[in-house]
């Protein structure tokens, strides 16, 4: 079966009476997981200075309609596809979905690659966000196999 990746960014739009900002984002990650882990997905989310940026991988069907039901979540504003390609291979074969959580790389990464605002990456440049996330996951990964984070399996 084809592998293909999605990347997008979107504006976040939590709502402060539905609880802590991080508790929001967990949740999200955990319903995340289950629902990726039904459909063969893979990937990674970062929540940071008002954006999301998500790596989806997976059977395209299935990312098709996940990015579909992210684009009429009302938890995100203005969601902007980054890419949408075949892939060799997983990035993220070990978490069906996991928080790139290490604030100091995520703003690096943010700035780097301008990601904060309305600021859109060209295409030439998505493999190395690809590639940060996973290096920033790699490195922590005795932080990302805590609670909240589901791994692939």
């Amino acid at each position: 079966m084809p592998l293909y990746r999605l990347l997008y960014r979107s504006d976040i739009a939590l709502s402060p009476e539905a609880g802590p900002f991080d508790e929001q984002i967990e949740a999200i990650v955990a319903s995340s997981a289950l629902a990726n882990t039904r459909d063969n997905l893979s990937g990674a989310l970062i929540a940071s200075n008002g954006v999301f940026i998500q790596a989806l991988e997976g059977p395209l069907t299935a990312l098709e309609t996940t990015f579909e039901r992210i684009c009429r979540d009302l938890r995100h504003r203005r969601v902007r596809l980054i890419e949408l390609a075949a892939a060799e291979e997983r990035a993220f074969p070990e978490w069906r979905m996991i928080r790139v959580n290490n604030k100091e790389d995520v703003l690096q990464l943010c700035s780097e690659f301008g990601l904060q605002g309305s600021g859109r990456p060209d295409a030439l440049r998505t493999s190395a966000i690809i590639a940060l996330m996973r290096s920033v996951l790699v490195s922590n990964a005795s932080v990302a196999t805590g609670a909240g984070f589901a791994r692939h399996g």
